[in-house]
């Protein structure tokens, strides 16, 4: 799949693809800075600048020609023509700027940049699998932190390495607390019916749904906070410090309100959900910002609602088949209009899946770029068709290798998202204090009986 490279411009600092000049100012676009990867944990600088440019490169494509920058990388490959490195910058006070200087050159854009291979996710997956089956599902804990320590070790981003702390024990008490907590008293709810016939059926499962709607934000709270923890970018650790009291009321109040207006909340309560969660979010003592708007999620929405509804009108349109259409009647036979409307109306249900990938893209790219991390801005650049193309070759994947290409599949979904997902504005690491706080692995096991995500993006 063939993506369209991200290029900013260099006066304004915007991004857009496939235009090699500034629809605002008319300069020539450049693709962004590539920094090679350090491997020790120590912090970058914030005044090392030196950084050697690289080509347009699709991630999801290997450059044939290319030479691979890490031994045992699947994407990030480089041209084989020789680059010379840019002279390194150092912080230059505002007022000795020359005035036809850029910002941007200052402070280049970072791209997150995953070097593992498909293949070799592959093998931990097969290994987790047989010993998960062989345990009765006991290694599946030990199998979930494989997994998160070979995500986070092949993810670089300004010059280091994550790295992923959490323990299989953890997880394991952390399961049992939850069971303890949510799943007996659930699973007695379900018995009711089955003990006392004369209880009605909707009591146990009204009190059900409303011990779920009080534990999911308990879940999803519990969930960042650990994971975050257990995460470092080189020495540096993650931290969540939001509270449950305080989600709970966005929680309950977007969830009454969204049903009270049959829907029209619920980009406000998605929004005001993701300001929480962002906003609680820190690197070190730096935390992360969001400015987003409910009314900005809500023309999202909206856009993908009137597309949906044209695409809808259009297929009642054709419902009628070749007899309510006079276009078709000078076909030569029925056979022909029958085998040219069934045509129409399955590649219309096809299109139909347009407005949700719209909406999908939409909703990540307005969110990523209304989110910034001090005075560094992020980035989204992907579109609806860079979307499409990656889910429906995933699906593909999947359905071809009856489900074998997983990894690969969590592979390209990673490249897809670090391809173009920036962060363009200065990083100084250097005055980034280390807070790193403990956390309970409980809420993190909640959030797996509610399918409850960590993911920001």
């Amino acid at each position: 799949m063939e993506l369209t490279p991200a290029l900013f411009c260099t006066t304004c600092g915007t991004v857009r693809n496939g235009h090699k000049t500034c629809s605002h100012c008319g300069v020539a676009r450049h693709s962004p800075l590539q920094e090679p990867v350090n491997n020790s944990n120590e912090p970058p600088l914030a005044t090392d600048r030196s950084l050697t440019p690289s080509e347009s490169q699709n991630p999801l494509i290997p450059n044939r020609t290319g030479r691979s920058t890490e031994h045992g990388s699947d994407l990030a490959y480089l041209g084989s023509a020789q680059r010379k490195p840019t002279e390194p910058l150092h912080a230059i006070p505002p007022s000795d700027i020359d005035n036809e200087s850029d910002d941007s050159d200052l402070f280049p854009i970072h791209h997150p940049i995953f070097w593992g291979r498909g293949r070799t996710l592959f093998g931990i997956f097969i290994v987790n699998t047989f010993f998960t089956l062989l345990t009765l599902g006991l290694y599946s804990f030990w199998g979930r932190v494989r997994i998160r320590q070979f995500l986070s070790s092949q993810t670089s981003f300004a010059h280091t390495r994550f790295s992923y702390h959490g323990t299989p024990q953890e997880l394991l008490k952390g399961w049992s607390k939850a069971f303890l907590v949510f799943g007996l008293p659930y699973a007695f709810l379900s018995l009711v019916p089955l003990i006392w016939d004369q209880i009605p059926t909707w009591i146990p499962n009204a009190l059900a749904a409303i011990m779920a709607l009080c534990f999911i934000p308990v879940a999803v709270v519990g969930s960042h906070r650990y994971r975050l923890s257990r995460t470092s970018l080189g020495t540096i650790r993650f931290s969540f410090r939001g509270h449950v009291k305080a989600y709970m009321k966005i929680w309950i109040l977007g969830t009454v309100l969204t049903l009270l207006t049959a829907g029209i909340y619920y980009p406000f309560f998605e929004n005001a959900r993701r300001k929480f969660l962002v906003t609680h979010t820190y690197f070190g003592n730096r935390p992360f910002t969001y400015f987003g708007t409910g009314s900005g999620l809500l023309k999202i929405y909206a856009k993908a609602l009137a597309l949906s509804m044209l695409i809808v009108i259009t297929l009642i349109g054709t419902s009628a088949g070749p007899k309510g259409l006079s276009v078709f009647a000078q076909w030569p036979s029925d056979g022909w209009r029958d085998l040219l409307f069934n045509s129409i109306f399955f590649t219309g249900m096809l299109i139909l899946l347009l407005p949700w990938f719209y909406l999908q893209v939409a909703k990540q790219r307005y969110q990523w770029n209304h989110s910034d991390f001090g005075d560094a801005h992020f980035q989204f650049s992907a579109s609806t068709w860079n979307l499409v193309e990656l889910r429906m070759t995933n699906f593909l994947m999947l359905i071809l290798t009856f489900g074998l290409a997983w990894p690969w599949v969590q592979v390209r979904n990673l490249q897809f998202l670090y391809y173009h997902l920036t962060l363009q504005g200065p990083l100084d690491f250097q005055r980034i204090e280390q807070e790193a706080l403990d956390a309970s692995p409980t809420g993190e096991e909640l959030a797996g009986y509610f399918d409850a995500g960590f993911d920001l993006g």
